[in-house]
């Protein structure tokens, strides 16, 4: 009875008439298979590729992302050789106010806020009130005015330490430092060229934040930066502030009395190639670099290029010598005129007879220079002064060096032979190349690299991590150097220029008075000229160099010798003082008799003091002059 209720499948249809699914056909089983275990093994492979092959390369990646969101770190110092700060980094505050988050009404916040910021109240009103619902209050605030501003303990109000580039010296040497723009990127000078050194904080470990600057909690212990920002490398530069303050000063006060249009001082140590002081002028101050115009910021004494005139005289007697051009005792006639071709070329004086080597020098004959250019081959000429550096940056490690103009030789005509004799023609140097092609024969015949960095150094431990070590060449031989070495100190002693008449010191040196080119390049403006002076001392073993170059002056005749003259005499005069070096002549009594073939020297009288009642402000001149070129 009960096997009755249990209910059984029917079996109303015969066995052919059962209904069957068919089956999938194999194949696709095994496509899909496949299929999937590709992709496996292309997902498997991309998680190798990605977790071991390129982890430390995204790990690296994923590091600079996250410490590149609101990191405080202070660029390092630049100071001058003996430690004295130039350029240094602090912390200054912007802030920022969120509106609609402030409790209390826009003329009360507008007048509490203006009074801490120092600020009138109705710029304030008008800020708070301008439709912006974030609004920047101020930038590069003080410690002290943040503190009144967290005192107050307002929401909305967002306050943000900046690192702020500070030049303590105004506009000492502003266009060897540059300065550094918003962006906190080094623009020009030494901030630019060591921008990577500045910057690097070492292996110091960095914290990594998060999108809202929030430190992300990792396994190691992560550093605080709250007190002390990381700091990068400090630069030492080549420079001593006090003869960079001298030599500025004094090119101040010719500049100003001589209404020129621009100079430089170049002083350096011929031996070593350090640039003790490089001053121009017009300076500006790098603390204010937006005020003035670019001209006046450019380091025109090596980016600009000029003809120097007789004071490549020096250059040339000494590669005629080491050519073999000319000997020791070569002599020639100075008419005062020579013919080449259909050109004709002069002194500024008329003609002076038979000339030797010194006589050269203290004439300035052109003549008798030209007839040296001449007697080498433009291949002998050209090489020579390649060897001196003309042509070629000096590599002095600043952004925008010009390497000058020096035309290949095989375009050379004999009229270029001529002229480049006496420092026009073929050839165009910054002041800087000539203080260096110079410096190579004060330097026994020896040619060194010019450079500002004296060394890179890590500011936590004091070690130097990088010396400065300059390129050197010899372009003339020892024998060649110490004799154009006593002509120019003979030139100077019987001589009777101003330029380089320094009691105590043999000076070796020679002047120039160059035509100065139009902007086109092609002929010379009437009555304008450059004027400079270079030389060295003590003659027998040079120690300290100085170039003086002065461009448009309109006083004092616009010679080298009396514009140039009395700024090379100031600073040399002082740096030699300064620097310790020995008198090498016994100073001349002001009256009474003088020892036989001893000269009686009168005693230096620095611009700076001779004119002083001329002299202005030279901040407040600088940013005059650049805002009437501005404008």
């Amino acid at each position: 009875m009960g096997r009755d209720l249990i209910d059984r499948p029917t079996r109303t249809r015969s066995r052919g008439h059962i209904k069957r699914h068919p089956r999938s056909p194999l194949w696709r089983l095994r496509l899909w298979q496949i299929i999937l275990g590709v992709g496996a093994v292309a997902i498997i492979g991309r998680l190798f590729y990605l977790q071991v092959h390129k982890a430390p390369e995204l790990v690296q990646r994923a590091q600079v992302q996250r410490q590149q969101h609101n990191m405080l770190m202070h660029r390092g110092a630049i100071t001058d050789r003996r430690g004295l700060p130039l350029a240094i980094d602090t912390t200054r505050y912007d802030v920022y106010v969120h509106v609609d988050a402030l409790k209390k009404t826009p003329d009360e916040s507008a007048k509490i806020l203006a009074d801490i910021l120092k600020k009138p109240q109705e710029k304030v009103l008008k800020l708070l009130t301008g439709g912006y619902t974030v609004v920047t209050l101020g930038r590069h605030l003080d410690r002290e005015t943040v503190d009144q501003l967290q005192a107050l303990n307002w929401a909305g109000v967002d306050i943000v330490p900046r690192a702020f580039r500070q030049y303590p010296e105004g506009n000492l040497a502003g266009h060897i430092l540059g300065y550094v723009d918003p962006d906190a990127k080094g623009q020009g000078g030494v901030e630019q060229a060591e921008q990577s050194m500045l910057t690097d904080t070492g292996a110091i470990p960095k914290p990594q934040l998060d999108g809202h600057g929030h430190t992300i909690l990792m396994p190691s212990k992560q550093p605080s930066w709250d007190i002390t920002p990381p700091l990068g490398r400090h630069v030492e530069l080549t420079i001593d502030n006090y003869l960079q303050h001298m030599a500025e000063k004094e090119l101040f006060a010719m500049c100003k009395h001589s209404h020129a249009q621009r100079g430089t001082v170049v002083l350096t140590d011929p031996t070593n190639g350090e640039i003790l002081a490089w001053a121009n002028y017009p300076s500006f101050d790098p603390n204010r670099y937006n005020k003035y115009a670019y001209e006046t910021m450019k380091n025109w004494s090596m980016v600009d290029v000029y003809q120097p005139g007789s004071t490549f005289k020096i250059l040339t007697v000494s590669s005629g010598l080491e050519t073999g051009a000319i000997t020791p005792n070569w002599t020639f006639y100075d008419g005062g005129s020579m013919s080449i071709g259909n050109r004709t070329i002069h002194n500024h004086d008329g003609g002076h007879g038979l000339l030797n080597l010194k006589q050269l020098f203290i004439h300035s004959s052109n003549i008798a220079s030209a007839k040296i250019g001449l007697l080498m081959t433009p291949k002998q000429f050209h090489d020579k002064l390649s060897d001196f550096g003309l042509g070629h940056r000096t590599g002095v490690g600043l952004p925008g060096e010009s390497a000058g103009l020096l035309t290949p030789a095989k375009y050379w005509k004999p009229i270029d032979q001529a002229t480049t004799g006496f420092g026009q023609g073929a050839i165009a140097v910054t002041p800087l190349q000539l203080a260096a092609g110079v410096g190579a024969v004060a330097n026994n015949g020896v040619w060194v690299q010019p450079h500002l960095i004296r060394r890179v150094y890590d500011p936590g431990t004091g070690v130097t991590e990088k010396w400065y070590e300059p390129n050197k060449r010899r372009v003339i031989s020892p024998d060649v150097s110490k004799l154009v070495c006593s002509l120019l100190a003979d030139n100077i002693y019987e001589g009777t220029q101003i330029a380089g008449q320094i009691p105590g010191y043999r000076v070796a040196g020679k002047t120039g008075t160059a035509q100065k080119v139009t902007a086109s390049g092609r002929g010379y403006i009437a009555g304008a000229t450059i004027a400079s002076f270079i030389g060295f001392l003590p003659a027998k073993n040079p120690q300290l160099l100085c170039l003086a170059v002065i461009d448009s002056p309109q006083t004092d005749g616009r010679w080298g010798n009396t514009v140039a003259g009395p700024v090379f005499n100031a600073v040399a005069l002082e740096a030699a003082r300064y620097l310790n070096i020995p008198p090498d002549s016994v100073v001349s009594p002001e009256k009474g008799p003088l020892a036989p073939g001893e000269k009686r020297i009168p005693a230096v009288v620095a611009p700076s003091t001779k004119y002083a009642a001329e002299l202005g402000n030279p901040a407040a001149d600088s940013e005059h002059d650049s805002a009437s070129q501005t404008h």
